[in-house]
């Protein structure tokens, strides 16, 4: 069985509907599906935003289903500026700069008639909206893009020896300037109205970036991820 994981559904709203779902379940915190695709047995669910979510939500899935390959598949910032919204980054390595450690992440796959770059990732627990942060940070680590759950991941199934693979659209580029989403969205990756209209009231020059972000950079990112993902399954 192979364990698809996401931050939220959005990011794979339309790998979600082609799995064929023969069963649900879960907790108070967790929902998740199984179903097939490609004749692969899939279970797929969403962690939340950020490092302890995803770890907590993969320790989960890991002791209940004991997964043979685990897949998060969610957006990413971009760290270099060769990078452009959609692009898909397949994660060789990922980096926490707070526990100053480096894991390595399965990417060997045989991927055919598919464009997509590999290189390592960052993982942070704050998300990274300004193009100096993004400057610093490639410098400082060779990262190609920032993401806020893989180390957490990488952390719930270190014990079991399960292997980790993730994948990366790009959401933002490097030199692009966001609202710091933490402000405006919940854990579980939801927008909160009125914290956003607070936030915008105080910060109205990034209003037009945003939507420009939720209405343009985040639907290519998810065509450019369910892609992928559809790609790899059926490759596996």
């Amino acid at each position: 069985m192979i364990a698809l994981l996401s931050a939220n559904w959005d990011e794979i709203s339309q790998l979600k509907k082609d799995i064929k779902i023969t069963e649900e379940g879960g907790n108070s915190e967790l929902h998740y599906k199984i179903g097939d695709l490609y004749s692969c047995s899939i279970i797929i669910t969403v962690t939340g935003v950020g490092i302890k979510r995803a770890r907590s939500a993969t320790s989960y899935i890991i002791q209940k289903f004991k997964p043979t390959l685990i897949v998060f598949g969610g957006f990413g910032g971009a760290l270099s500026a060769d990078l452009k919204v959609g692009d898909i980054v397949l994660g060789e390595s990922v980096a926490s700069l707070k526990r100053n450690e480096s894991q390595t992440l399965q990417s060997d796959f045989s991927l055919p008639e598919i464009e997509f770059k590999k290189g390592s990732l960052l993982t942070e627990s704050w998300f990274i909206n300004e193009p100096d942060q993004k400057k610093r940070l490639l410098d400082s680590t060779g990262a190609l893009v920032v993401d806020m759950e893989t180390w957490g991941v990488v952390e719930a199934a270190r014990q079991s020896g399960t292997p980790v693979a993730s994948v990366r659209a790009v959401s933002d580029e490097a030199d692009e300037r966001l609202p710091d989403m933490a402000a405006i969205y919940s854990e579980s990756g939801e927008l909160d109205v009125m914290k956003a209209e607070l936030y915008f009231k105080e910060n109205p020059e990034l209003l037009a970036p945003y939507l420009k972000f939720r209405l343009n950079s985040t639907p290519k990112a998810s065509d450019s991820l369910c892609q992928f993902l559809h790609h790899l399954v059926k490759n596996l």
